[in-house]
């Protein structure tokens, strides 16, 4: 908004400067260098803009480029559980992709408390995965001008209306099917560790660009009996145990490891 302004006082004064007759030659100086002083400061917002996003170019980039089209956008937390370091790693079962991935699975959204802020920013459910009544409040939507997605990523930073708390899907994963005991994991110890984004790019089994966003949480059993239930989850047969070199490879021991699975090591 800064640099905004102090361009358009830039024009205003460059206006200025070139309606003003020649007899006021030194009132016409002096808004000359004013104007160009908005300039600068325009040029200076403007290199410290990319000097602090130089990370961040592979999502702007689209979203000047390709300002109104389409985008996806998931947006999803995952577990780091790690012993003697391997790391947990959980079978998943949908057809769309079958292997093993971190626990974890999508942020929902509060839908009548966002349905206004939402409208405002085209975003609607994206249904190229089927949705039912555990999936129907994911953050697996669609931004139709991805110009928008700034607003959407302020909006999730917020922590505004959504869901904050990753226990949810381990308590579905790993409790609730008894691969971990209820009596002992009542609640959990977590480190947030940091966050995975990508940039905007065609996906490679939907019709349409997509933007994936993951944080990242590292389990801390604080307990040695959840330790020893942690460690001893490689005897189910929905859990398996990888390096970071397999994780890294997409196999261990002849099992897929989804691809996304790489964003739980540490960089």
């Amino acid at each position: 908004m800064k640099g905004k302004v102090s361009f358009v006082l830039g024009i205003v004064g460059i206006a200025i400067y070139l309606i003003l007759g020649n007899e006021h030659q030194a009132i016409k100086d002096s808004i000359l260098k004013i104007s160009i002083g908005f300039f600068v400061a325009v040029l200076v917002d403007l290199i410290v803009f990319i000097i602090e996003n130089r990370n961040k170019w592979n999502i702007i980039k689209p979203q000047i480029i390709k300002r109104n089209k389409e985008v996806r956008v998931t947006v999803a937390y995952l577990f780091r559980i790690e012993v003697n370091g391997k790391y947990a790693l959980i079978k998943r079962h949908k057809k769309d992709r079958i292997g093993y991935q971190p626990i974890g699975g999508a942020f929902k959204y509060f839908k009548e408390e966002n349905r206004e802020c939402f409208d405002k920013l085209g975003i609607e459910p994206c249904n190229y995965v089927e949705r039912d009544e555990d999936t129907d409040s994911d953050l697996r939507i669609r931004i139709n001008k991805r110009k928008n997605l700034g607003k959407f990523l302020k909006w999730f930073e917020s922590r505004k209306d959504r869901e904050v708390d990753p226990w949810r899907e381990f308590y579905e994963e790993l409790v609730e099917p008894g691969i971990l005991s209820s009596d002992l994991f009542k609640h959990v110890k977590y480190v947030f560790v940091g966050k995975h984004l990508e940039g905007i790019f065609p996906a490679s089994v939907f019709p349409i660009d997509e933007f994936r966003y993951a944080e990242i949480y590292e389990l801390r059993p604080d307990t040695e009996a959840q330790k020893k239930a942690i460690a001893d989850m490689k005897n189910s047969d929905q859990i398996i145990f990888a390096t970071p070199n397999e994780i890294r490879s997409g196999s261990v021991n002849g099992q897929a490891i989804l691809p996304h699975t790489f964003k739980i090591l540490p960089r």
